[in-house]
């Protein structure tokens, strides 16, 4: 049995906790806000009063905090950052004993652990990275309507860190897998949503298109299935984040803009409920 603790007890770090607990781990969650924490022990979990008593308790602490994009469709990494700065304190005032492995599991574009994340810490803290504490990335791919389930049975388990390559990538690799993952969905949702646009016009039959396609095990059939957009938590936000991620290093985002314009014509369409009929 491993004591996990758990910052941040949203969607991905209630499903992460549970799992571990279901999984029979001493699981102690906490996060900011009160009503979640007081779900969570109803439902009989253990929570935690503030960050420092979360990471005392755990061998593994697990940072499930919300990476929202802002207005300028950048991505808004405050509550990351105040997560951060608050384990730093936290293990300030840590005894040196039991070495403690930080897991963020936040939506964080490439860089940003490397960048911000182990930056801040080898600054600020005053353990010794590698030694007394290690930092690892460990991005999730939970289903927003079926985390708990998904958390069970993962596609894969990317893990990101720099110092023993528990699999073959870095920080940065980690992270721009996840975010590959998630605007390749928003891809593929735009783009059938094309294809069910242009079989609208031709009178073609465009749910018999999409399913003779979803057939072949290739593609499969999710986002094949023309009339929404693509909606949620995660894949709107990432595919902003990423293509002004990408335009504010000089380049131009050509494939991610098709991407959004064609998801928001369709959002106007569905509202007008002229695509939907």
């Amino acid at each position: 049995m491993v004591k996990i603790s758990i910052i941040g007890s949203g969607v991905v770090g209630s499903a992460t906790g549970k799992g571990f607990s279901k999984l029979g781990h001493d699981v102690l969650f906490y996060d900011i806000s009160k009503t979640r924490l007081d779900t969570l022990k109803k439902e009989g979990y253990q929570i935690a009063n503030n960050v420092k008593e979360a990471l005392g308790h755990g061998q593994i602490t697990f940072v499930c905090v919300n990476t929202p994009t802002g207005d300028d469709d950048e991505q808004d990494l405050s509550q990351v950052k105040s997560a951060l700065f608050s384990i730093t304190d936290a293990l300030n005032y840590k005894e040196n004993g039991r070495e403690t492995l930080i897991v963020f599991r936040s939506t964080m574009l490439p860089g940003t652990m490397k960048e911000i994340v182990v930056d801040y810490m080898d600054k600020h803290c005053k353990l010794q990275r590698g030694k007394n504490y290690n930092i690892c990335y460990n991005p999730e791919f939970l289903r927003q309507d079926t985390a708990y389930e998904d958390f069970f049975v993962p596609d894969r388990v990317i893990i990101g860190e720099e110092f023993e390559k528990i699999i073959v990538t870095s920080f940065a690799a980690a992270e721009m897998i996840k975010y590959t993952s998630n605007c390749f969905l928003s891809l593929k949702i735009s783009f059938f949503n094309e294809i069910g646009m242009l079989c609208k016009e031709l009178a073609i039959d465009d749910k018999a298109v999409s399913l003779g396609v979803s057939l072949d095990k290739r593609i499969g059939k999710y986002g094949t299935m023309a009339g929404k957009p693509f909606e949620g938590a995660c894949l709107p936000k990432d595919t902003k984040a990423l293509s002004t991620f990408i335009k504010k290093r000089g380049w131009t985002p050509d494939l991610l803009k098709v991407t959004l314009d064609i998801n928001k014509k369709i959002e106007e369409l569905v509202t007008k409920t002229a695509f939907t009929k």
